[in-house]
C-alpha cells in the first residue's frame, strides 16, 4: 500500500517552460502601495503579447523578455487595484518592484428584480464564450510548473518541469516535457507529468480526479448551479464582478466557490473553486480536499485563455488498523507565450501517448540554470532543495501507524525477504492445499519457470490421503509470435488427478476446503482424470480478443466417498459422491471471446468479459462419449445513473448458458450456483443451498444494481453516507434440464439423480453494500416458491 500512496502522489504532478538565447530576465516583488503587502499571484504579461508570468505566494515573480521584444511595455495587473506599466530596455534594471495602487470601485446601479444580477451577467458570460471558443482550434504555448507534497511536519518533495504544451480543438492535448529538477530523494523518471491534464476551467467540463464535474461555463451551467452576486470592485476603471457559485443539484459532482467577471467583455478573469461533498472516494481514502484558483488573460487579443493553475490539497489515507500522516500537495503552474490557431506537428498525435520527451535537453536542469520564466520558490522550498537527500525517502516521511504497519513493507525489508531460501529457485512455487469428502487431504506443490525466452514449463505434484493416490502433472507453453498486437502460442498438458465433475463460475477450491472443514455439505461431487490437451492460443491485443483450439485425451474413472471429518466434530454424514460414466474421452475444443482474461472476483468490481465454449467428441477421435457441448457467458457492466461520479450507479449482469447434441456423461453437465450456507457472492442464487442446479442444459442470470449512497445522499442521513453504506437492488432466475431418459439411465445405472430446478428458480432482494466497509448483507427473497433467506458476501467495492 505504501508504493500506492507513493505513486498516488506522483501522478499529481508537474511541469515547466523555455526560451534562452538573447533575453533580458526581471525580477521583484508586487506590492500593495496603500498597506505595504506583498500581492501573491499577480499576472505579470509582456504587452500586445501572450507572454506573462505570476507572482509566488510571497508576492515575488521572473520574467524573461527575449531581445526581440525590447523596449517592451510590462503590465502587472491585480483585481481590485489599477494596474501598472513600465517600459524596460536593455539598459533596464534586473530589479523591477511593483506597488499597486487600489482602485477606488464606484457601484454600478442594480435594478431590483425577482432574478439575481448575477443570472444575467452569466447568461453574457456564456453567449460570449461560445463567440470565441468556436473561432478557438489550436494552440502552442510554453508551461512551467511546480509541485510541493509534504507531511504534516514539512516539505518531503519538491519536482519542477519545463515543457510545450499543445492542443487541438478536435485532437485534444499534447505535451513535450524539455527538462525538469527535483529535490535529492526524487528520481528525475519520477517526474514527468505536465499541465496537459490540469483543468482549465473556461472548458465545459472539467475532469477533477477521475469525476467528471459541471464546469461554470457550461452550457447549462444555469442549470447545475445557483449565481449569487456578491461585491463589485475594479480593474482599471472597469467593473469586476465578484459572484458565488453554489450546486443547485446535491447529488452531482460540482462546485461551490467564487468566480470574477470583467464587465463589457463579460469574460472570466479568476475563479476560486471547490469540488462539493458529492467528489468523494472511497475508503482507505479518509478524506479528500482540493482547492482550485486559475487566472485568464486575453493579452488583448480575442481568446481568455489560462495564464495559471494553482492548486492546494490534502489526503488522509485510514483504515482500520492502518493509518498514515496527512498528504498535503500544493501545484503551482504558469503557461506563456501562447501561440494560436497555429499548424501543429502532425507526429504530435500519431499515438496516443500524452506525453512526449524532448531527448535533446531532458538529461539536464540546464532551462532552469539558463532563464526563464519560473516562479520564485518560496523560502520553505529553498530549504527543502537545500536539506533534502536520497536518504529522506516518500516511505520513511509517510510511514504508517497502527497494528497492521508491520505488514506494510517498505523496499529495504523487501529486499531483505527475497533473501529467504527459496529465492535461489529461479521461477515460482507456490502450495496446493485442498480438502474435501473425496481427496481428505490433497496437499502439493506447483512449480513454473521460464527457462528461456518464450518458453514456460509447469510441474505440479500432491498427494491425497483420501484415496492414497498421487496427482501429479507437467506442461509447457511457447510462444510462436508476437509482432504488430497479435500474439500466437502452442502448448501441451498432462495431468493426473482429482478433478470437479462441473465447474463454478462462482466459487474457488479454495472457498470449498474452507467450507468443507466446517462441515458444511459438499459443493463438488469428484472424479479422477488422467490424461492430456495440446493447444494452441491466437491473442489479438489491442481489441482484447482471443481463441484457443485444443485436443483432449482423458482417461475418466469413479472415486469413493472416502472422509466425513470437519474440524467442529459435527455428526453428518456427507453427500455420497456419485459414480461417473467411465471411459477414454478424445475431444476438440474451442473457446474465444472478449477479454477473456478478465477472472471473475466475487463482485467486488464490475467485468466486463464475454466468451463461447464449443467441446465435440464422437468415436471417429478414439472416444467412448458421442457428444457436443455449446456454452456461452457474458458479464457485463453498465453506467447508469450519475455518470459524472468516479464511482456512478452501475448495473452488472451476469449470464451463462449452455446446451448439447448427442449423449452428454454427467462430467460436462452445466450448473447454476447457489449459496453456500449464509455465504453467497454475485452471481449464485441466494434462496437455494448448498448443492448447485445442474443439467445437461443450463441458464443462469443474475442482474443487480449499484445505487451507491445516493439513496442516503437523498434522504439526508450523512452519517450512512460518511461510512459509504449503499444499497444494491439484486435480481436472479435459474434453470436447468436433464431429459427422463437420461435422468432414468442415470438413476437406474449408477443410483444417482441430477439435481435440477424442476422449473425456474427466480429470486430478488435488497442488500446493504459496504458494512463495516468490506462486506455486504443481502435480503433475499424466492418469488416461485416461499422462502426468505439472509446471506452475507464480499462488498462491492467500485
Amino acid at each position: 500500500m505504501l508504493r500506492i500512496v507513493t505513486v498516488f502522489l506522483f501522478s499529481l504532478c508537474f511541469l515547466f517552460t523555455n526560451n534562452a538565447v538573447g533575453q533580458v530576465t526581471i525580477n521583484g516583488t508586487i506590492y500593495d502601495a496603500g498597506t505595504g503587502e506583498t500581492l501573491p499571484s499577480a499576472n505579470i504579461s509582456i504587452e500586445n503579447t501572450y507572454r506573462g508570468t505570476i507572482s509566488n505566494r510571497s508576492g515575488a515573480y521572473s520574467l524573461t523578455i527575449p531581445d526581440s521584444l525590447l523596449p517592451a511595455t510590462v503590465v502587472v495587473r491585480y483585481i481590485g487595484f489599477e494596474s501598472a506599466r513600465r517600459v524596460i530596455d536593455a539598459n533596464s534594471s534586473n530589479s523591477q518592484d511593483f506597488r499597486l495602487k487600489p482602485s477606488v470601485t464606484e457601484m454600478e446601479a442594480i435594478t431590483v428584480t425577482d432574478e439575481d444580477p448575477a443570472i444575467r451577467i452569466m447568461r453574457q458570460v456564456l453567449k460570449r464564450k461560445q463567440e470565441w471558443r468556436k473561432k478557438l482550434k489550436t494552440y502552442r504555448a510554453e508551461a512551467y510548473t511546480r509541485q510541493t507534497v509534504s507531511n504534516d511536519t514539512s516539505i518531503v518533495m519538491i519536482t519542477e518541469s519545463v515543457s510545450t504544451a499543445f492542443w487541438d480543438k478536435e485532437k485534444g492535448h499534447r505535451e513535450v516535457l524539455k527538462s525538469r529538477k527535483q529535490t535529492a530523494n526524487m528520481d528525475a523518471a519520477d517526474n514527468f507529468a505536465g499541465v496537459s491534464y490540469l483543468p482549465n476551467f473556461y472548458d465545459d467540463n472539467i475532469e477533477i480526479a477521475g469525476f467528471d464535474v459541471v464546469g461554470v461555463t457550461h452550457p447549462d451551467a444555469l442549470k447545475f448551479y445557483d449565481f449569487k452576486l456578491i461585491d463589485q470592485t475594479t480593474l482599471d476603471d472597469q467593473t469586476v464582478f465578484e459572484i458565488e457559485v453554489r450546486p443547485a443539484r446535491k447529488l452531482q459532482p460540482l462546485f461551490n466557490g467564487t468566480i470574477y467577471v470583467l464587465d463589457g467583455a463579460y469574460a472570466l478573469l479568476e475563479v476560486s473553486l471547490q469540488p462539493n461533498e458529492v467528489v468523494d472516494f472511497p475508503q482507505p481514502i479518509k478524506e479528500f480536499n482540493s482547492y482550485y484558483e486559475q487566472q485568464f488573460n486575453n493579452y488583448g487579443q480575442d481568446f481568455w485563455l489560462p495564464a495559471d493553475m494553482r492548486i492546494n490539497g490534502e489526503i488522509k489515507i485510514k483504515m482500520v488498523g492502518l493509518e498514515f500522516p496527512l498528504i498535503q500537495f500544493r501545484q503551482l503552474s504558469r503557461i506563456t507565450d501562447y501561440e494560436v490557431n497555429v499548424s501543429l506537428p502532425d507526429s504530435l498525435y500519431e499515438d496516443e501517448d500524452l506525453f512526449a520527451v524532448d531527448s535533446t535537453t531532458i538529461n539536464s536542469d540546464s532551462l532552469f540554470i539558463r532563464n526563464i520564466n519560473t516562479v520564485p520558490l518560496s523560502d520553505d522550498e529553498q530549504e527543502a532543495y537545500a536539506t533534502l537527500d536520497s536518504t529522506a525517502t516518500l516511505e520513511k516521511a509517510f510511514k504508517p501507524s497502527g497494528f497492521l504497519a508491520r505488514f506494510v513493507e517498505d523496499d529495504e525489508e523487501s529486499d531483505e525477504f527475497t533473501g529467504s531460501f527459496l529465492s535461489g529457485i529461479p521461477g515460482s512455487i507456490n502450495p496446493v492445499i485442498r480438502y474435501n469428502r473425496v481427496d481428505e487431504l490433497h496437499a502439493g506443490l506447483k512449480y513454473s519457470v521460464n527457462p528461456i525466452d518464450k518458453l514456460e514449463l509447469r510441474f505440479s505434484g500432491g498427494y491425497s490421503t483420501g484415496y492414497e493416490e498421487w496427482g501429479y502433472g507437467a506442461g509447457f507453453t511457447y510462444e510462436l509470435y508476437d509482432k504488430d498486437l497479435i500474439s500466437q502460442s502452442v502448448g501441451f498438458d498432462y495431468k493426473a488427478d482429482t478433478r470437479q465433475r462441473y465447474e463454478s463460475q462462482v466459487y474457488s477450491p479454495l472457498m470449498m476446503t474452507v467450507s468443507n472443514l466446517l462441515g458444511y455439505e459438499n459443493y463438488y461431487d469428484y472424479y479422477r482424470n488422467e490424461g492430456y490437451r495440446a493447444f494452441t492460443e491466437l491473442d489479438f491485443s489491442r481489441a482484447d480478443l482471443s481463441a484457443v483450439i485444443g485436443y483432449n485425451s482423458e482417461e475418466h474413472s469413479s472415486l469413493n466417498t472416502t472422509t466425513a471429518y470437519d474440524i467442529l466434530g459435527r455428526d453428518n454424514t456427507p453427500r455420497v459422491n456419485p459414480a461417473i460414466p467411465e471411459g477414454r474421452l478424445h475431444s476438440l475444443d474451442i473457446k474465444a471471446g472478449y477479454n477473456l482474461g478478465e477472472s471473475y472476483n466475487l463482485g467486488v468490481t464490475g467485468l466486463k468479459r464475454a466468451g463461447i465454449y464449443i467441446e465435440y467428441s464422437d468415436d471417429w477421435l478414439g472416444s467412448d462419449f458421442d457428444f457436443t457441448r455449446y456454452t456461452a457467458g457474458i458479464d457485463w457492466s453498465f453506467n447508469t445513473f450519475y455518470k459524472r461520479r468516479f464511482l456512478p450507479n452501475t448495473l452488472d449482469l451476469k449470464l451463462s448458458a449452455g446446451t448439447f447434441s448427442g449423449t452428454l456423461p454427467p462430467q460436462r453437465y452445466g450448473i447454476t450456483d447457489v449459496s453456500k450456507g449464509i455465504v453467497s457472492f454475485f452471481g449464485a442464487l441466494k434462496t437455494q443451498r448448498f448443492q448447485p442446479y445442474e443439467g445437461e442444459q443450463f441458464l443462469s442470470l443474475s442482474a443487480e444494481h449499484n445505487f451507491r449512497t445516493v439513496p442516503f445522499e437523498f434522504l439526508g442521513i450523512r452519517p450512512l453516507v460518511e461510512r459509504e453504506i449503499g444499497i444494491i437492488v439484486f435480481g436472479g432466475v435459474g434453470k436447468t434440464w436433464v431429459s427422463d431418459e437420461r435422468r432414468q439411465a442415470l438413476e437406474s445405472s449408477f443410483g444417482y439423480s441430477p439435481n435440477t430446478t424442476d422449473g425456474a428458480h427466480v429470486e430478488a432482494g435488497v442488500s446493504l453494500n459496504k458494512v463495516l466497509g468490506l462486506f455486504r448483507i443481502d435480503f433475499a427473497q424466492r418469488l416461485d416458491e416461499p422462502a426468505f433467506l439472509i446471506t452475507l458476501g464480499v462488498a462491492r467495492l467500485f
